[in-house]
């Protein structure tokens, strides 16, 4: 599961009971005024508090995901990656992706996961993964920390794509399927179930739609075509 984490200090006993064991929060800053301005709330306490009653929960792996900006937050990568490797929890920093609400985004602001594994092993020497990728459709490079403590991982999703080997789809809360986050098409699968649809009828349209699964997302070129929908309307 992804959350923002604001109310997970809540909830993280119950989901785990419930049968989740593994969870990401989505975390940009570790500064309070600054995390107040990306998300608009005042809500770090919170999200920290959630992130430590993950751990205590016995949720494994916690995963944080920052989405670094160049000139807004990618001050905060050493600290990040400081704060990871003291909670026990893996760090993935992903490069920004034109996919923010307000349609700011811009190829000059995108801190490449290359320079974020430089600056990084610069302070705590860094092992990397021998295929590249933690798998053949896993969307993180996971390293090693050399002395121990840890793994920190990058998500290169503009600056070296990874669609041939992607299998991941979404599901929206409103029961729209998509094949990737960056399609301009959608399936409504929810629309299936409440018409009295089979198991045959769902299966059948998910299969198409992945089949709909493009070479590449082609972000920088002059052919992309911008989702309408943001990455929080989409669920990540």
């Amino acid at each position: 599961m992804t959350t923002n984490g604001a109310t997970l200090a809540h909830q993280a006993g119950d989901l785990a009971r419930a049968g989740l064991r593994r969870i990401n929060v989505s975390c940009d800053s570790l500064r309070p005024e600054r995390f107040a301005s990306i998300t608009g709330r005042q809500a770090l306490p919170q999200v920290l508090e959630g992130i430590d009653a993950a751990l205590a929960a016995g949720l494994d792996p916690v995963k944080i995901n920052c989405v670094l900006v160049r000139g807004l937050n990618d001050d905060e990568i050493l600290d990040f990656a400081s704060f990871g490797r003291t909670k026990g929890v893996e760090v993935r920093f992903i490069e920004w992706m034109p996919l923010d609400a307000a349609g700011l985004w811009s190829s000059e602001q995108v801190v490449s996961a290359s320079e974020v594994v430089e600056i990084i092993d610069s302070e705590w020497p860094l092992v990397a993964p021998a295929g590249g990728r933690a798998g053949e459709s896993a969307p993180a490079e996971s390293y090693r920390y050399a002395d121990g403590a840890g793994r920190v991982g990058v998500i290169a999703s503009v600056t070296r794509q990874f669609c041939d080997t992607c299998d991941r789809i979404r599901l929206t809360a409103e029961g729209q399927l998509r094949n990737c986050l960056f399609s301009v098409r959608e399936t409504d699968v929810r629309s299936i179930l409440r018409s009295g649809g089979t198991d045959d009828d769902l299966a059948a349209a998910i299969e198409a739609e992945v089949g709909r699964k493009w070479a590449g997302h082609s972000i920088g070129q002059v052919h992309f075509i911008r989702p309408v929908r943001s990455m929080s309307q989409i669920g990540g």
